[in-house]
Order: C-alpha cells, then structure tokens, then sequence
C-alpha cells in the first residue's frame, strides 16, 4: 500500500470516532503550512523543515466549535539543507520501517490541544498549547512541543562520538481556508 493511501486512511480512520454531529471538514493549505523539528549537537544546532503536511480539522457545523484535529507527515519530507543530515536522520527514525509520524486529538479547548502522537510506532499521549488567529479569511493554527526521542525508542546520534540532545523541539503552523 503506497504512503499516500496510508496517511488518508489515518486521517478519515480518525474522524470516523466522532460522534453524530453535523460537522464540516478543513484541510490544511500546503503551500503555506508547515511544520519544523530543531535539534541540538554541542558542535551546532539546525533545524528541518516539512511542507508538505496533511492535516484536517473538522468543525460542528452551528457552533463553528473544533471537534477533531489530525496530522500526518512523512519523515523523508523533513528538509535540513543537508542531504546527507536528513539520511541520517531517515536511517536514525527508521524512516522505512516507520515512515509516517501522526497526530490525532482527544481534546480541544480554545488555548490546548490534547492526543495521541505516534512517531517510530509508539503512540503517547501528548498536550501542548495553540495559538489560533485569522488573517485575510484563513484561520491560522501555531505552536510548538517537545518530543524525547528516549521516550519513542529511539537511540539518541552521535556525532564525533558526542550524543545530541535528545529532545527535538517541534514548532507548527497551519494555515485552513
């Protein structure tokens, strides 16, 4: 089964839970949405960037109220402007073993989002807060977390025989018409 089909069966799977409200669904603006990890080494910092996210929320339909949010990405889709970087970091993830990293809601409130992100086959539940403005008829999603590699499996890299940090922090912005 090819990723694309994957990632949208993750994505209409999670939407399928919510109760039996008229809702309606947004997706994501991918040429203006965005999400980037940034990681630490005592020799450098640097960051990567995905553009091509797949995200969707879906909304009751009187109250305009945000019932579900979800988020897939592809690990090989995290650009660093090193080649070489982001092969290693392919092959650290085990990018072919596990190639997608998802974010699905649980709860929402205007200031916090709570879910279940599963990255490197382990699923844990996470909480961050979110900021949501709108600009010129978009409704625009920002805010950041950190995830501990140790807590998802995954062996911290070395470089120089010198461990990076192993948190990597993740910022986002969304941008829904």
């Amino acid at each position: 089964m090819k990723t694309k089909n994957i990632v949208l069966i993750v994505v209409m799977f999670s939407f399928s839970t919510v109760f039996s409200q008229e809702t309606i669904k947004k997706y994501a603006d991918n040429t203006l949405s965005e999400v980037t990890y940034a990681m630490s080494h005592p020799l450098h910092d640097w960051e990567g960037v995905n553009k091509n996210v797949r995200a969707v929320i879906k909304k009751n339909k009187n109250d305009e109220k945000i019932v579900k949010v979800a988020i897939a990405l592809k690990i090989t889709d995290f650009n660093s402007e090193n080649a070489n970087r982001d092969s290693h970091a392919i092959e650290i993830l085990d990018g072919i073993k596990y190639p997608i990293v998802t974010f699905v809601s649980s709860e929402i409130s205007k200031e916090r989002v709570t879910g279940i992100l599963t990255f490197h086959n382990v699923k844990k539940e996470i909480s961050f807060p979110i900021l949501m403005k709108t600009k010129k008829g978009k409704e625009i999603y920002s805010g950041s977390f950190d995830v501990d590699m140790t807590e998802f499996g995954i062996k911290i890299p070395t470089l120089m025989n010198m461990p990076t940090d192993k948190i990597i922090k993740i910022n986002f912005i969304l941008f829904f018409n």
